[in-house]
């Protein structure tokens, strides 16, 4: 229980964290900007934010769920959140399979690249 009460603390800032950044470049942002994509990796534990603008190309939740589940992990929590009307936070919680052998995060990265562009 207080390894999630951890973990909650821990998305709360980190989404403050993303919206934070946003407010500094809301009146300029372009999409130039974006997309933003950050993978963080602890144990056998992955975290993705990815930022993404509507008006880019179209990327679905699925596309981005199977790219974790054929690198081994099991996805623990997905999550889509709309921040206006131009731009969508995608927020995937996954965790090894197998925890001896992991997950590759730049694997990982690479792939959901390769969906974004």
């Amino acid at each position: 229980m207080i390894q999630l009460k951890e973990k909650v603390n821990y998305l709360k800032e980190k989404k403050m964290t993303l919206l934070g950044e946003m407010g500094k470049h809301s009146e300029g942002l372009s999409s130039s900007l974006l997309p933003k994509l950050s993978i963080y990796s602890r144990d056998s534990t992955i975290q993705m934010n990815l930022l993404i603008d509507l008006n880019m190309k179209r990327v679905m939740l699925h596309q981005l769920l199977s790219v974790f589940e054929e690198e081994g992990a099991q996805v623990m929590n997905a999550n889509t959140q709309k921040l206006n009307d131009r731009m969508i936070i995608y927020t995937i919680i996954a965790q090894a399979i197998i925890s001896r052998i992991g997950i590759d995060p730049s694997r990982i990265e690479e792939r959901v690249r390769d969906i974004i562009f």
